[in-house]
């Protein structure tokens, strides 16, 4: 459900700009698209470093909340979601983090294990706390993340051995924006040979498989939504369906579920032409606003120009514009040529499906400039600001040492 320009209007009107908007019906209706195409058998997690603050919003209509650090497991329980609903990830387990969160989840929710090392880590600690955790080893797809194929079936041979873990399934994720069904294709038939290897040298059925899919957005004007249209998806289904390996699947997503939930909306606080170009100068910038794939602007988002004044009179001319934003650096571009009606200072530029990793990504605290304040929406419940503009200079400033 896209957002009104009236309550856009309102929004930045009650909140100082730049400022982000995310709607939570959007995030529903995407958990409802998905389930529609890829049916009710197949399990949907949230991974919550696309936008912690739809974690709460997801959890209706998630199995799980992947957490990737002890900082997103301190946001989950602030929020009080039950352990059962936690998959705890991340590259890095400390045992102090572990500490603090066996001691609120306990074996019921689920773990991935990186390496070798990590499953003794959990291991011990699930004996010390007497305790059989539910593991996921990950396995790689080459990269730093996870563990190869010989080594995961070694751990899983001598599973015997670890008392305080117990083996649930496997985990794979290879990347992020994958926009064919051809890599997917491959994944999921790599995933089922060494899931039958599984079973006949180490006599273990793998329970489940929890996938990160990585599925590609539509970022820019021009695209539409390719291995995330109906049609793929029930190709990708069906893929998952003929496999020869039966067990539980469940998808990880996050940049598929959160991207058009949000907006980014920055004012128009100069305009002015240099040499014969029209530049507009905002008080957001690139530190704040994050399209993968975006280049110094070259690539125009969906995005559009509200009045700041309602009731002035609209023109019909059309003017080229640098939209750029108030970093010193003249990488600041937002939008390298954006063509719109003759731009005024108040403008709002609205830039839409902002959802997915904008909020900080970018380099948020890069010159000290402020910190967007953050405003959820839903029919239901209106505007509901979630964090307050903030200054970021307390955080750049060193503590004078005695």
């Amino acid at each position: 459900m896209m957002l009104s320009d009236r309550i856009i209007r309102e929004a930045a009107e009650r909140y100082p700009t730049p400022l982000y908007i995310f709607n939570t019906d959007t995030l529903l209706e995407r958990f409802q698209y998905f389930r529609k195409h890829l049916g009710d058998e197949i399990g949907l997690t949230y991974c919550m470093k696309t936008n912690p603050f739809l974690t709460a919003a997801s959890l209706p209509e998630t199995q799980r909340i992947e957490v990737c650090s002890d900082g997103e497991f301190r946001v989950c329980r602030s929020l009080g979601i039950p352990p059962e609903k936690l998959l705890i990830s991340g590259v890095l387990k400390r045992a102090e983090d572990l500490e603090e969160i066996l001691d609120y989840c306990g074996d019921r929710a689920l773990y991935t294990a990186e390496s070798p090392s990590q499953l003794e880590l959990l291991n011990r600690m699930g004996i010390e706390g007497n305790l059989v955790l539910r593991v996921l080893p990950r396995l790689t797809n080459g990269s730093q993340f996870g563990m190869d194929e010989e080594t995961v079936l070694s751990l899983i041979q001598r599973r015997a051995e670890y008392r305080g873990v117990e083996f649930h399934g496997i985990h794979f994720f290879s990347g992020t924006q994958k926009h064919r069904l051809a890599k997917h294709r491959k994944e999921l038939k790599k995933l089922d040979e060494f899931f039958r290897r599984l079973e006949e040298e180490a006599g273990f059925r793998v329970p489940m498989l929890e996938y990160g899919t990585g599925f590609g957005v539509p970022y820019f004007e021009g695209q539409e939504e390719d291995v995330t249209s109906p049609e793929q998806l029930s190709e990708f289904r069906d893929i998952i369906t003929q496999m020869s390996w039966k067990g539980a699947v469940t998808l990880e997503m996050g940049r598929a579920l959160a991207y058009d939930t949000g907006y980014y909306i920055t004012k128009v606080c100069d305009v002015k032409t240099n040499s014969g170009k029209n530049y507009a100068i905002t008080d957001g910038g690139i530190h704040q606003l994050h399209y993968d794939g975006q280049i110094r602007g070259m690539y125009v988002p969906e995005v559009k120009v509200l009045s700041g004044k309602p009731e002035a009179a609209e023109c019909a001319e059309t003017v080229h514009y640098s939209i750029c934003g108030s970093l010193c650096t003249t990488n600041d571009i937002l939008i390298g040529d954006y063509a719109c009606r003759p731009l005024r200072e108040g403008d709002l530029i609205v830039f839409t499906r902002t959802g997915a990793y904008s909020v900080y990504e970018g380099m948020s605290l890069f010159l000290t400039h402020e910190l967007p304040g953050v405003v959820l929406y839903s029919e239901k419940e209106g505007l509901a600001e979630v964090r307050k503009q903030m200054q970021t200079h307390p955080l750049n400033t060193p503590v004078r040492s005695n």
